[in-house]
């Protein structure tokens, strides 16, 4: 896999976007000096550099390195949108909390924030946003290409980032603005969550045949089957965006992925390595990656979450393949509790049963019993999921900006959203082919069939056995927060963690946390915008 980067310059609405393409998605210089659109879209090559930039927004936050941002007033290293997505789908959650002292922090680890400026919550919806606005962009120039530009093609590849922006957005803030090539104004409106899910799922359904089938496509962009997956997970949490049950569309999403050819890696381990879209023994599971590289990729955002969980002075007895640590990010009790081991009265990481659990605990306390800032090398144990080591033990090509790619949709996934919709009634499935699914998880994590699942054990307390399947699979994989709300136990005093609410024992909070505040710098500026109930 070729792995170059390249600087290019297109213009969005309101917006000069600069920035370098991930991995295989390359792109050549432009004239620094064009400032509009006309100028930018002037050949084939320009389209390609125009549709790669709109891929890049979730991996890079501007065009200068991790040190420049497209949007002015965001910082370049919090803000990236990857970074901030992760930071409000993990720490806000059971999974997570982080001791550093950005002002931000101890409102994202309580849930306890406002309406007033907080990082994340800006970072992923102006960045978002930003998406939307190229994509438009886009859309209204692509007409326009040579006849040697797959104009079908490349319109569907767009649309999908867009869609894929819009699911984020509809996800974390319910009503964000809607604009599209078709409706550009400068003081957009909302529609309703449900009207917003019915457009995404919409383009998503219309978009698919123009994309390549599952797995024929290049590594990193759109085809067939990551428009399936997105699906799935839409369907999966339907009643909570349009209060209608849809797990039987769910299903049928989740067949068409598992029909294309995707299988389990070998090792679970290998999905989270430097060489994770290289090695066939981990990609043949991942469906769509966010690309990273440690050369040509660099920003905070995967290197916040290697980074961020490891102390250097872990470095000589746990190598990462990074130079350094940040004391920051740690794995909560309610985490690493839900692994087996072989003393679970007295947990040690090194007696864990399940492979999956890859944690650090010397001179750690699994509990975290005083505050979640200032006690990091002491309380809550390190996660090691995800590290900037090859499959063969070597490093990645960079010691601070890591060349591994995050899975945002895998095969694992799709087992677990498919078991969980026909154990809640979703019809097209089978409960044994549920089983079989998780079964297959559970044995390449514990290396036999002793640990198995029955189907009585899908439905038993409330589906609680496939939230906590759920945890150990795909833990620090940005779907905790989602998948708590899907449960009601988000924001409900009927399940507390450490932290929740503010409150080291844990409290319920309110209701209105289910979705983030629409951001007072965007709703100061435009009078057609209402904000989320309760804020």
């Amino acid at each position: 896999m070729k792995r170059k980067k390249y600087i290019f310059t297109v213009v969005s609405v309101a917006l000069l976007g600069m920035a370098g393409c991930t991995n295989d998605l390359d792109v050549q210089p432009l004239d620094p000096t064009v400032s509009t659109a006309n100028r930018v879209y002037s050949d084939a090559e320009s389209y390609q550099k125009a549709l790669f930039k709109i891929y890049s927004v979730w991996a890079l936050s501007g065009q200068d390195g991790a040190g420049g941002s497209d949007i002015s007033g965001l910082d370049a290293g919090n803000t990236v949108l990857f970074r901030s997505w992760f930071t409000l789908q993990e720490q806000t959650t059971d999974e997570l909390k982080n001791s550093w002292g950005d002002p931000w922090c101890l409102d994202i680890n309580g849930i306890t924030w406002g309406t007033t400026k907080n990082e994340p919550v800006e970072g992923v919806y102006q960045r978002c946003m930003f998406i939307v606005a190229l994509t438009n962009e886009f859309l209204r120039n692509i007409p326009n290409a040579p006849d040697e530009v797959d104009k079908a093609q490349y319109t569907a590849e767009a649309r999908f980032c867009r869609a894929l922006a819009y699911y984020t957005l509809l996800d974390m803030f319910g009503i964000p603005p809607f604009i599209t090539e078709s409706n550009y104004s400068i003081a957009p409106s909302q529609l309703s969550r449900q009207d917003l899910f019915v457009w995404i799922e919409n383009e998503l359904l219309e978009i698919q045949t123009e994309l390549p089938a599952a797995r024929q496509g290049t590594y990193g962009r759109a085809d067939q089957a990551v428009v399936d997956a997105l699906l799935a997970r839409m369907y999966l949490n339907a009643e909570v965006y349009t209060g209608e049950q849809r797990y039987t569309d769910c299903i049928a999403a989740c067949n068409r992925v598992i029909a294309s050819g995707y299988s389990l890696a070998d090792n679970y381990a290998e999905l989270f390595m430097a060489d994770n879209g290289q090695n066939p023994r981990a990609n043949k599971e991942i469906i769509f990656p966010i690309l990273f590289d440690g050369n040509t990729t660099q920003s905070y955002g995967m290197a916040a979450v290697i980074l961020g969980s490891r102390s250097s002075s872990e470095f000589a007895d746990v190598p990462a393949g990074i130079g350094g640590g940040w004391d920051g990010s740690r794995g909560t009790p309610e985490l690493v509790l839900k692994f087996d081991y072989q003393n679970n009265t007295l947990p040690k990481a090194n007696e864990i049963l399940d492979s999956r659990g890859i944690f650090y605990d010397k001179h750690r306390s699994v509990y975290i019993t005083t505050s979640v800032t200032g006690t990091f090398t002491t309380e809550g144990w390190a996660v090691y999921k995800y590290t900037n080591l090859k499959s063969d033990g070597q490093g990645g090509s960079n010691t601070t900006f890591p060349d591994t790619d995050f899975p945002m949709f895998r095969l694992g996934d799709v087992y677990l959203m498919y078991a969980e919709a026909v154990a809640r009634g979703g019809q097209g499935g089978s409960l044994a082919t549920a089983v079989s699914y998780v079964n297959a998880l559970r044995s390449r994590a514990y290396g036999d069939t002793a640990h198995s699942i029955t189907e009585a054990w899908l439905t038993e307390n409330g589906y609680q056995n496939i939230l906590d399947e759920r945890c150990r699979e795909l833990y620090w994989e940005g779907v905790r927060r989602t998948d708590l709300i899907r449960f009601g136990l988000y924001t409900s005093a009927n399940y507390l963690w450490t932290f929740k609410g503010g409150v080291l024992t844990g409290v319920g909070v309110d209701k209105r946390y289910n979705v983030f505040p629409i951001p007072t710098t965007d709703l100061s500026v435009n009078g057609n915008l209402h904000q989320n109930e309760g804020y």
